[in-house]
């Protein structure tokens, strides 16, 4: 099954230059001016970094759960319009979205989406398309110069789903997204005149991403985000692959343009433990690990204090509730679920020995490796590795998928590390940035890690300091923004938080309003700097571990 999935992979990394973009009409992104270029006087690059977008999230769980695309040919209205196909025509058929907001997948909401846009997108819309690329222009305006364009999945969310769009094979699903990262450059440049011109810029060194970057343009990296990568599962405590695959998989990734991969994410996988997530949320992922690998999550007391979540299992009521809304989940309705003691717990897997292998097989090919979402055990132990080589590894937003004490942020950091603050309303972000520079030590900037796209939450609305008057101008450069207007709905972070992607500038704008707010901002834009200072040094270390 892998082999035929990596040959998979292969073909579909050829010829991925997509059809002819017509000049369909296209929303404003509501901003003028100029924006900036070039280096700074010590010549690093100026802008930050954005190092988890889901661009292309609507491909994940099979491709009929997050309804909307990034681009269209055919323009904006065939993009973010029809959500009545993938969640019927009042909502009800949003089973994940209604499942993990309101804890019931009974719930309905307007699905018009283009023009008037009366029901979505919203801070909190978990499954509908944030990341349109007008939306992402604008932030491009204000100063983002490097996102990290996480492709995922995860095979047993897409199995229990009822309609997919496409199989359930992790290798092919992330070939699929990058086909649609590269259809997207190519649609973006047709728009701005022609081939090498448009903003949008995928990258696969950081000699090349500095000098994108340079010019003004938003470096691109892909990476991967998924729970079985290869489709290395762990079933009943036996492995998929052998160490050979693994290898043959990674390169295979690596072919088609990866250069950044967690090593896992939601489950238990063949290479390590997952993080504990707590909530519904965490209950939900219990029982998919349970039908993934045959077993619950297993919990034990955490390596530090400050560490781990309330472990949950969904109870017997709350599956057969669910049950006929998904595939397989009726499975577990005879299956008692494991009582856990009461307190915070971690992961009981760590790190395994084709997982050291992989950790050590990515640092001979430089790649970017990301450490959220493993077991507080399993990131300890990849931490280890990768100081005995000197290699920098990425916690691309942090806090998600695992707390991290401040002791092992610092040794992140003193190993030329990056850390990234997940979005927040502004008093809370500056807080965030600043916490994590003064981890980081003088002159080291700190990324922004939204994981928009990922099923989580956007800020939103917040009254501190006041409504963010509008027109406002960009921190950097000369750019001035009027509210968002896409179809007829204008969007306003005062009455919608950050609703899209392209909301991120005026959250930014809110940002340098708060107290400590331009000395945040001062951290920001020294991100996209810091995240290539990270990915160099993943090219001048040998990477024996």
């Amino acid at each position: 099954m892998l082999r035929r999935a990596l040959v998979v992979l292969g073909l579909l990394g050829a010829g991925l230059a997509g059809p002819a973009a017509t000049r369909a009409a296209e929303p404003s992104t509501g901003a003028t001016g100029s924006s900036f270029s070039g280096t700074t006087r010590d010549g690093s690059v100026l802008g930050f970094a954005d190092d988890h977008v889901h661009i292309t999230a609507n491909l994940r769980a099979g491709g009929r759960v997050i309804h909307g695309e990034s681009f269209d040919r055919r323009g904006v209205e065939a993009a973010l319009g029809g959500d009545a196909g993938d969640h019927g025509a009042d909502g009800s058929r949003d089973i994940v979205g209604n499942l993990l907001r309101g804890g019931s997948p009974f719930g309905t909401h307007d699905t018009g989406g283009w023009p008037s846009f009366a029901g979505w997108p919203t801070h909190d819309t978990i499954t509908h398309q944030q990341t349109y690329w007008v939306w992402l222009k604008r932030s491009w305006q204000a100063g983002l110069r490097l996102v990290v364009a996480q492709t995922v999945e995860d095979d047993e969310l897409c199995r229990v789903m009822k309609q997919r769009s496409h199989p359930c094979s992790e290798p092919v699903a992330i070939a699929q997204q990058v086909r649609v990262l590269r259809r997207l450059q190519a649609y973006v440049d047709r728009r701005s005149g022609g081939r090498g011109r448009g903003f949008f810029r995928l990258v696969y060194t950081p000699r090349q991403a500095r000098r994108v970057i340079e010019r003004g343009m938003l470096a691109v990296v892909i990476g991967v985000e998924s729970s079985n990568p290869f489709g290395c599962r762990l079933d009943r405590g036996r492995s998929a692959c052998t160490a050979r695959e693994v290898d043959r998989g990674l390169a295979a990734y690596h072919r088609l343009g990866v250069r950044s991969m967690f090593i896992a994410h939601w489950f238990d996988n063949a290479f390590a433990g997952a993080a504990l997530e707590g909530g519904l949320r965490g209950a939900f992922i219990n029982a998919l690990n349970r039908l993934e690998t045959g077993h619950y999550l297993r919990v034990a007391r955490c390596p530090r204090a400050g560490q781990g979540e309330q472990p949950v299992a969904a109870p017997k009521a709350a599956i057969d509730l669910i049950a006929p809304y998904f595939n397989g989940v009726s499975a577990l309705s005879s299956i008692p679920p494991p009582t856990y003691p009461t307190g915070k717990r971690c992961n009981a897997r760590g790190l395994t020995a084709l997982g050291a292998h992989l950790v050590r097989r990515m640092m001979r090919l430089h790649m970017i490796i990301e450490v959220d979402h493993l077991s507080e055990r399993a990131r300890d132990r990849v931490l280890k590795i990768a100081a005995a080589a000197h290699y920098p590894v990425v916690s691309g937003h942090n806090g998600t998928g695992g707390a991290w004490t401040s002791g092992e942020l610092r040794t992140l950091y003193r190993h030329g590390g990056i850390a990234a603050s997940t979005l927040d309303t502004a008093p809370a972000l500056v807080e965030n940035v600043r916490r994590l520079g003064g981890l980081a030590g003088r002159g080291v900037g700190v990324p922004l890690g939204s994981d928009v796209g990922g099923f989580a939450s956007l800020p939103g609305p917040s009254s501190a300091g006041g409504p963010l008057p509008y027109p406002f101008r960009s921190f950097r450069g000369d750019v001035t923004f009027v509210r968002q207007r896409t179809g007829t709905r204008v969007f306003d972070l005062n009455s919608d938080g950050v609703a899209h992607y392209g909301l991120v500038p005026d959250l930014l704008a809110d940002v340098e309003r708060q107290p400590g707010g331009r000395k945040a901002l001062g951290l920001l834009f020294r991100s996209a700097e810091g995240y290539l200072r990270m990915w160099e040094r993943t090219t001048t270390r040998r990477g024996s571990g």
